[in-house]
């Protein structure tokens, strides 16, 4: 597969994420609007896909030399993990409760913010390197 094409699939990919991540936490945080025919189990299922499929995405950016092609910052992991946050802040303000758990204060959330946040500034100084 060529490298275009391959970064168009992660691109759709991580696009397709960001809605169903969206629909799910809204689902999640406001089960009266399926009338309860959503479960818990199928909420955690639906989020578990999603970060699933993230990683795939992931995989799928081209590298050149072991590193990823220089993608913008929307295309980021960090930008994943903060959409993430702002979903759930924004779901919590509306009056929502999420029924899996998921919340602001949730320390596996803020493990994958650090991560992100470690991992988005190793490149970036990766990139600097580079540049010298």
């Amino acid at each position: 597969m060529s490298l275009e094409k391959r970064l168009i699939l992660a691109r759709r990919l991580r696009i397709s994420v960001l809605v169903i991540i969206a629909i799910g936490l809204a689902m999640d945080y406001f089960p009266q609007m399926t009338g309860g025919a959503v479960g818990k189990n199928a909420i955690f299922a639906l989020v578990l896909f999603c970060f699933l499929a993230a990683v795939v995405a992931e995989i799928l950016l081209p590298r050149k030399k072991n590193k990823k092609v220089n993608v913008p910052l929307f295309e980021h992991d960090l930008f994943f993990i903060m959409y993430v946050i702002a979903l759930i802040a924004l779901y919590t303000f509306l009056g929502g409760n999420s029924q899996i758990g998921l919340t602001i204060v949730h320390p596996v959330l803020w493990i994958f913010v650090v991560y992100a946040f470690i991992k988005w500034n190793l490149e970036r100084k990766q990139e600097k390197e580079e540049v010298e």
